[in-house]
């Protein structure tokens, strides 16, 4: 009788390793296909096109959101309307109402649209003019309309503005008045651009979390008998 015991219990300890081994198998193979997996998304995504998100806050507290998007192969360089897939911008006034959006249509070579920027810095250049390189000219289109809201660069060290400047306004008027800067809708402030993760990307964050606990989920407990022991 002791002999078919301690056999049993033999057994059961191979059944027992048999099992583990299935179990780290199954875990390797699971980490593999998410890796795979991964790696193919972020192959497939790459080909797509960079995307950022737009903010901007004045002084008076006016602000504008928006997104622009470019094809990767364009990283590493300046970014200018030519390259540009797609670019949308909404102004809000203080208390968060929407004024005005605006959706542009590429290529748009008649428009005075105008923006610029650093795919290595990540930055919107801003500091010229808004015809320059390093400028921008965004809202409404002076080639085609003047009514609406207009929002650009603009640095005119005649008339008091030594460094160029954010202008946000709904008229034709001169930069400067006599009661400047209140003649404006608002002005100051920095546009600043955010990298939107991928669609692969973030489904690949997805898969490493789930695979994650998968992985780290404790199997059942087995227990044998005392006697069989």
């Amino acid at each position: 009788m002791k002999s078919l015991q301690t056999n049993t219990a033999s057994e059961s300890i191979t059944f027992i390793k048999k099992m583990k081994s299935i179990r780290n198998q199954i875990k390797a193979t699971v980490a593999v296909a998410a890796f795979s997996s991964i790696a193919t998304l972020m192959s497939v995504s790459s080909a797509d096109a960079a995307s950022y998100q737009l903010d901007w806050l004045g002084d008076q507290g006016y602000s504008a959101k928006g997104q622009f998007s470019y094809d990767d192969s364009f990283l590493g360089s300046i970014v200018t309307k030519d390259q540009l897939t797609d670019f949308a911008i909404s102004f809000f006034n203080p208390k968060g109402s929407l004024l005005q959006n605006f959706n542009y249509e590429f290529p748009q070579s008649d428009s005075t649209f105008n923006f610029n920027f650093d795919t290595v810095t990540e930055t919107v250049l801003q500091t010229g003019n808004f015809d320059t390189s390093n400028g921008f000219d965004l809202g409404i289109d002076f080639a085609t309309d003047v009514t609406g809201l207009d929002f650009y660069t603009y640095l005119n060290a005649e008339q008091g503005l030594p460094t160029a400047k954010i202008f946000l306004k709904d008229d034709i008027s001169p930069e400067v008045c006599d009661t400047y800067p209140n003649c404006r809708l608002d002005l100051g402030g920095e546009l600043t651009a955010t990298a939107i993760p991928e669609p692969g990307a973030i489904f690949g964050l997805l898969v490493l979390g789930l695979m994650n606990k998968v992985l780290k989920k404790k199997p059942a407990s087995i227990y044998i008998d005392s006697e069989l022991k």
